[in-house]
């Protein structure tokens, strides 16, 4: 049996958060999951434990006040190589702008742009579980 993954959840909408952790735990994906309702919080949080952070998964909202889901890959871009590299980040959102479908797909960090609301089966198929 593959070991569980550790999951971060980024989302400035706390019902969206309830129900993702809830949802990947039950699927036995992970038992471990951390939410933050700030792209800011979640970026101070892996830079803090850039050290000891295991190899994980990023499931980030698009549309966020504050700052995007853009403008935390942005961020990203700038933390350390070492830190980069344990992360996969995925992108949730329900856009059907091109313009936002064509950024996602040209980052070098997102894996990919999944629609909302989240399906574990199209998740499992894109993590490879």
């Amino acid at each position: 049996m593959k070991p569980l993954l550790h999951f971060f959840l980024i989302d400035d909408s706390a019902f969206d958060l309830f129900i993702y952790e809830k949802l990947l735990i039950k699927s036995g994906i992970t038992d471990s999951v951390k939410t933050f309702n700030s792209a800011r919080d979640a970026l101070k949080h892996l830079v803090s434990r850039a050290d000891t952070l295991p190899e994980s998964v990023i499931l980030l909202d698009l549309q966020m006040p504050d700052m995007n889901g853009f403008e935390f890959i942005d961020e990203f871009d700038s933390l350390p190589l070492t830190l980069q590299q344990k992360i996969r980040i995925f992108m949730l959102s329900s856009t059907i702008d091109t313009r936002d479908i064509d950024k996602a797909k040209a980052s070098q960090h997102i894996i990919d742009l999944l629609p909302k609301p989240l399906e574990i089966v199209t998740l499992r198929k894109k993590l490879g579980i």
